[in-house]
């Protein structure tokens, strides 16, 4: 069941005045209205809230992922007294920003014609941490780039991601001292 609110309306004032969590609020605020400006108040009860399709709109904060997703922030306070790094609660802030933009999709690791989007930095070489390693010509070959979890459906998301939530991939990517 969605959460109730309630507006008021003053006739011939244009939009109603902000939401009220309780009907008693908005009735006061009715009251108020109709006093200063002498013209009639209604004080109506919202149906339905209708969210922004485009989930670039929902979703500009952390706290905004959380809330699409439907679950708690994290408390970062309590993680950081349990030895969480800065990059650590960064990366999993990231996640969940993930989870929310792409609104269920999860990529296919074995279809290789999906193709998956992530966000593409250029640092400063003089300040970069960790961003992509590769060793060659070595008793063995290894190589690591970005992880999974921060890839997205589109190229769009990708970089809205990259550019809306760059100070949370500095935190993740970049070594500070």
């Amino acid at each position: 069941m969605e959460k109730q609110f309630f507006m008021v309306y003053a006739e011939g004032q244009g939009a109603p005045t902000y939401k009220h969590e309780n009907e008693q609020a908005a009735s006061k605020e009715a009251e108020r209205l109709a006093e200063k400006l002498g013209v009639n108040t209604t004080v109506l009860q919202a149906v339905k809230m209708v969210a922004p399709k485009d989930i670039t709109k929902r979703v500009k904060t952390y706290a905004d992922a959380c809330a699409v997703l439907g679950i708690e922030p994290m408390n970062e306070t309590v993680l950081a007294k349990l030895g969480f790094t800065k990059d650590e609660i960064a990366y999993r802030k990231l996640k969940t920003i993930a989870e929310a933009l792409n609104e269920g999709w999860r990529p296919d690791w074995a279809n290789s014609n999906e193709y998956k989007y992530w966000p593409w930095f250029v640092y400063n070489p003089a300040h970069a941490g960790f961003s992509y390693a590769s060793t060659n010509y070595a008793a063995s070959y290894t190589t690591a780039t970005v992880g999974s979890r921060l890839c997205y459906k589109t190229r769009e998301l990708a970089t809205y991601a990259g550019r809306q939530f760059e100070g949370l991939y500095n935190d993740f990517l970049l070594i500070k001292k």
